[in-house]
C-alpha cells in the first residue's frame, strides 16, 4: 500500500514545492518507483548558491511502507498542526536518526542499528533517517579537532539503507540550515546565548556557546533532530495512531549487539520497563529514548528556541548541546553536572549503548 501524501501537493510522485517559510521542496519516491529506482540513476539538481555539493543517485528503501525523500533545500519542511485525533492506542518505537551521515555507511555501523534495537524492543521498531551528505567542519575544541566526513559513495549509502530498512529517509546535501543569516527565525532571543554561565569551560575558557560558530553548529543539530521528528509525526498521522516510545540518535554510532548477557542486562535491558513509565534512558545527546509526551515537548520547545530574558530557568544558562537537551527534557545529558535550566525534572538513567565511530576505515 502506498503512502498517503505527506502535506505536500503531488503530481505524479514528484513534490511541487510548497510556498511560505515553512517550504521544502524534493523528490518523493513511493513503493512504486523502487523497481525503477533499481535500474536507473536519478540526478538531482543542486542548489546554485551550494558549490560542490555531493549529489545522490540511486537512492532506495526496501521497506514496503517506506518514503524516501531526497532533497538539495536546507529550509525547514512543512508540518500540519497537532491537533489530529489519535483514536488508537499508542504502540511501537520510533527510532529517530538526524544528523551528518559521517560514518554510517561503514559496515560495523550500519549493520548494527536494527539488530540493536529490535533485540532490545523487538520487532516493533521503526526507523526515521533524517542525514546530511556533506560533513560539517572540525569542533575547533583541544583534542577534537575532527575532520570533516562527506558522504560521496552511492553504493555504500545504498547499501546502508537497505540494510536499515527506514520507514522514511530524507537526506540534504547541506548541513547548515540555521545560519547567521536566518538565525533569527530559530531563536527568538540571542541574547539569553551570550554572556553564558557555564558548568565547565571549554579550553578553560568560555561556554561552548559562547562561540558563535560552536552554537550554530548546536543549533543545527537541533534543527536536524526536529526534522527527523517532523518526519516521525507524518508516519503517524498516515497510520492514525502514535508511537509509545520515541529514541532519538545519531547515524555514526557503533552498536554492540554481541556483548556478553551480564553487559546487557547492565546496560540496556532495563531500558523498554523505564522509558514505559514515564523515564528517560540516555547516553548524553548521542542515544535518548524517551515517551511520546516527551518527545512533542521537544518538538514543539525546540522548533523554535523562545527562551526570554524573563525566564529565570533557561536564559543565559544553556551553555553547550547537553544544556540545550536538558532544557527540552529535564534529564540531565551531560557528565558534568546539571544547568538546571529546564522548568521540569524527568527521572533518568544512563544507559550504556554504543560508541561513537569517529572515522572510516582506510584501505
Amino acid at each position: 500500500q502506498a503512502p498517503a501524501p505527506v502535506a505536500h501537493e503531488m503530481a505524479h510522485g514528484v513534490l511541487v514545492p510548497c510556498s511560505g517559510r515553512f517550504a521544502r521542496c524534493g523528490l518523493l519516491v513511493t513503493f512504486w518507483t523502487v523497481v525503477f529506482l533499481l535500474s536507473t540513476e536519478m540526478n538531482f539538481q543542486q542548489p546554485t548558491a551550494v558549490t560542490e555539493q555531493p549529489s545522490v543517485e540511486d537512492v532506495e528503501s526496501t521497506s514496503t511502507t517506506s518514503t524516501t525523500t531526497v532533497n538539495t533545500s536546507n529550509t525547514t519542511t512543512f508540518l500540519p498542526p497537532l491537533t489530529a485525533a489519535f483514536t488508537k492506542v499508542p504502540r511501537g518505537v520510533a527510532v529517530c536518526i538526524a544528523g551528518n551521515l559521517r560514518t554510517f555507511t561503514v559496515p560495523v555501523v550500519f549493520s548494527q542499528i536494527r539488530p540493536f534495537h529490535e533485540k532490545l524492543w523487538g520487532s516493533k521498531v521503526s526507523f526515521f533517517l533524517y542525514g546530511t551528505l556533506e560533513g560539517a567542519g572540525p569542533k575547533n575544541q583541544t583534542h577534537r579537532n575532527l575532520a570533516a566526513i562527506h558522504e560521496t559513495n552511492q553504493t555504500a549509502l545504498k547499501m546502508a539503507l537497505t540494510s536499515l530498512r527506514p520507514q522514511a529517509v530524507e537526506l540534504v546535501a547541506n548541513a547548515e540550515d540555521v545560519t547567521e543569516e536566518n538565525i533569527a527565525q530559530y531563536v527568538l532571543h540571542q541574547e539569553c546565548f551570550r554572556n553564558i554561565q557555564f558548568i565547565e569551560s571549554v579550553d578553560g575558557v568560555e561556554a561552548f556557546f559562547e562561540n558563535r560558530v560552536r552554537f550554530l553548529r548546536g543549533l543545527n543539530q537541533l534543527a536536524h533532530v526536529i526534522s527527523s521528528l517532523e518526519m516521525m509525526m507524518r508516519f503517524e498521522q498516515t497510520r492514525g495512531r502514535r508511537f509509545k516510545v520515541v529514541i532519538l540518535t545519531r547515524p555514526d554510532l557503533r552498536y554492540d549487539v554481541n556483548r556478553s548477557d551480564h553487559d546487557w542486562f547492565r546496560d540496556v535491558a532495563w531500558v523498554p520497563e523505564w522509558t514505559s513509565n514515564g523515564n528517560v534512558a540516555l547516553q548524553m545527546d548521542h542515544w535518548v529514548a524517551m515517551p511520546r509526551a516527551l518527545a512533542e515537548r521537544f518538538f514543539l520547545l525546540g522548533k523554535v528556541l523562545s527562551c526570554s530574558p524573563s525566564d529565570k530557568f533557561c536564559c543565559r544558562k544553556i551553555d553547550r548541546s547537553e544544556s540545550l537537551w536538558e532544557y527540552l527534557t529535564g534529564a540531565v545529558h551531560g557528565n558534568f553536572g546539571q544547568c538546571s535550566c529546564s522548568n521540569i525534572t524527568t527521572p533518568y538513567k544512563k544507559a550504556k549503548v554504543a560508541k561513537i565511530q569517529r572515522t572510516k576505515p582506510t584501505k
